[in-house]
């Protein structure tokens, strides 16, 4: 991981430039936030954290939540679930 993305000891400043967790309270347009529970690589504590911080700053959140799946929708009833969310997100914003 470090390799591919910097050593937080080193590159501690421009990860943190650079994360999208760090800069929820930028967001002005509406957000769809599709998670799944389990997911190695993004996990839940991140997304709930950047949900948190947009609403707060006043910004429509959507946030479905897999507790089921990991990174990537396995399930089909889920990836229809998703599916159906992107499009009433698109519809409605």
């Amino acid at each position: 991981m470090y390799a591919e993305l910097g050593d937080p000891a080193v590159d501690g400043e421009r990860l943190r430039r650079i994360s999208p967790v760090f800069h929820g309270n930028k967001v002005k347009k509406p957000v769809l936030v599709v998670q799944g529970a389990n997911d190695p690589r993004v996990l839940q504590v991140n997304s709930d954290e950047m949900v948190t911080a947009i609403r707060e700053n006043g910004v429509p959140v959507e946030y479905v939540l897999f507790p089921d799946e990991g990174h990537g929708f396995l399930k089909k009833a889920n990836r229809i679930t998703a599916q159906n969310a992107y499009l009433n997100f698109l519809r409605q914003y």
